[in-house]
């Protein structure tokens, strides 16, 4: 009966540090925003999943590109078919590793973090560095937020001419997320 109770205690435990070590949501979001004087083009996504390793100080995105939800139907269809090829190409990730000086878990505000990653995006993988804010709550819960920009060409992307005036070089991308 000691045993037992012995087994099933070092169990609860076990699994419990792992279960505090890893951080999940499924309900992250990413904008990204092209401007130009023409025209500007925003869409946003809210089914983004990600993931935050604690003590291991990683954290991953998963963009589904489809999931991308614009002013007009006319834009989603071009950008899903024309442009990222979202059938060929379904999901942009990002693998990072947050800095040593970052303690994720006490309450702290950190703004400024550089974070070193590895971005995967329409077929071509690339290092990426991004500045984030991240927030550690009493609670233990953390707030990832970034904005950065991505050139199209960098990732194979081919604007048509007819269009080159209307969709920017640079593309806006902002991340927020909140792991509980």
């Amino acid at each position: 009966m000691k045993n037992k109770l012995l087994i099933m205690l070092i169990t609860i435990t076990v699994f419990g540090a792992f279960a505090q070590n890893k951080k999940v949501t499924r309900t992250g979001s990413v904008q990204f925003l092209s401007k130009t004087p023409i025209e500007n083009i925003a869409a946003q996504n809210n089914q983004v999943a990600s993931i935050l390793l604690v003590n291991e100080k990683q954290i991953a995105f998963n963009v589904l590109m489809k999931s991308f939800k614009f002013e007009k139907a006319l834009m989603e269809e071009h950008f899903n078919e024309k442009y990222v090829h979202s059938n060929k190409f379904p999901a942009a990730k990002f693998k990072g590793s947050i800095p040593p000086s970052v303690a994720l878990d006490k309450a702290h505000n950190y703004e400024g973090v550089e974070i070193n990653g590895q971005m995967l995006f329409h077929g071509v993988k690339k290092p990426l560095i991004i500045i984030a804010n991240i927030e550690v709550k009493e609670d233990l819960s953390i707030s990832f937020s970034s904005s950065f920009n991505l050139k199209l060409e960098d990732y194979d992307i081919k604007v048509p001419s007819l269009v080159k005036d209307k969709i920017s070089e640079q593309i806006k991308i902002s991340v927020a997320t909140n792991y509980k």
